[in-house]
């Protein structure tokens, strides 16, 4: 078999970006659409490699920018689609990761440290520090390929559904997912508070500022400081969140989603590389 002469476009990230064919959030669903990696290699015309992971964080996604890096020939571009930022990840075999994510109530953590314990230690400050490194060690890996950053899922979130508009403090911002109760929903907003109170602190801000800002879309990602990530480029195109993700249940972006955000990287591709 030949192999392809097409310049590769490597797509690396979460859920949003992997071509899962099965959701435990709508079973009921086919999932077997395009994602946005496919699209914009189309658009492109590239091959498309896509090493996205549900439920990744960004240990994992920094490691395939290394193998990426180390392994891959003849790339014409890599996009990052950044994961949330508490999220750990854990390589426990050659082929196998575990991934956690220490804000939804759902995950059972039978080690010594409780789940309390690690929010404790990888706490909003701790999070949103090594982001940034990871942003920071991500640019020295690819400054010789072109590449794009984008945040997928909003950097702090509990999953479930639709935009919650009741709480007057929120003043009806969309955001990933709803919170069961009022007091569920202050601890996820203080806990936004605290990630963008980071970074506006963080001695990494204009470093990111000046030599990366150009190749990552939407920074500086949070909207309370002016940015935006993947979540905020639907909701300002379906705010009520009906068009454009998977269903009432699960608010992954959907079959027209997905062709919404390949649009949005190839826009920031041409700005920046044609």
């Amino acid at each position: 078999m030949l192999k392809s002469s097409k310049k590769k476009l490597i797509a690396i990230g979460c859920s949003y970006t992997e071509h899962y064919l099965r959701s435990d959030h709508s079973p009921d669903i086919d999932h077997d659409f395009p994602r946005w990696p496919q699209h914009l290699a189309d658009m492109l015309d590239m091959e498309c490699i896509n090493l996205g992971r549900s439920g990744a964080g960004n240990k994992y996604i920094l490691s395939k920018i290394v193998d990426t890096v180390l392994t891959e020939k003849n790339i014409g571009l890599v996009v990052v689609m950044w994961s949330q930022f508490q999220r750990l990840d854990f390589e426990y075999s050659s082929t196998r990761w575990r991934h956690i994510n220490i804000n939804t109530d759902q995950i059972k953590i039978d080690w010594d440290y409780k789940q309390k314990n690690f929010k404790e230690l990888h706490n909003p400050h701790s999070a949103t520090q090594d982001a940034l490194r990871t942003f920071i060690l991500a640019e020295k890996l690819l400054k010789d390929i072109p590449h794009l950053y984008i945040q997928g899922p909003s950097a702090i979130n509990y999953y479930n559904t639709k935009t919650l508009k009741t709480i007057d403090c929120f003043e009806g911002t969309p955001y990933f997912g709803r919170p069961e109760t009022e007091n569920t929903f202050h601890r996820v907003n203080d806990s936004r508070a605290k990630i963008v109170d980071n970074i506006i602190r963080s001695p990494y801000l204009n470093y990111i500022e000046n030599t990366i800002g150009n190749k990552f879309i939407g920074w500086p990602i949070m909207h309370e400081i002016g940015g935006y990530d993947v979540d905020n480029i639907l909701d300002k195109v379906d705010p009520e969140r009906t068009q454009l993700r998977i269903s009432d249940e699960d608010c992954h972006p959907n079959r027209e989603g997905h062709k919404i955000i390949a649009q949005e990287i190839y826009n920031a591709y041409e700005k920046n590389y044609i």
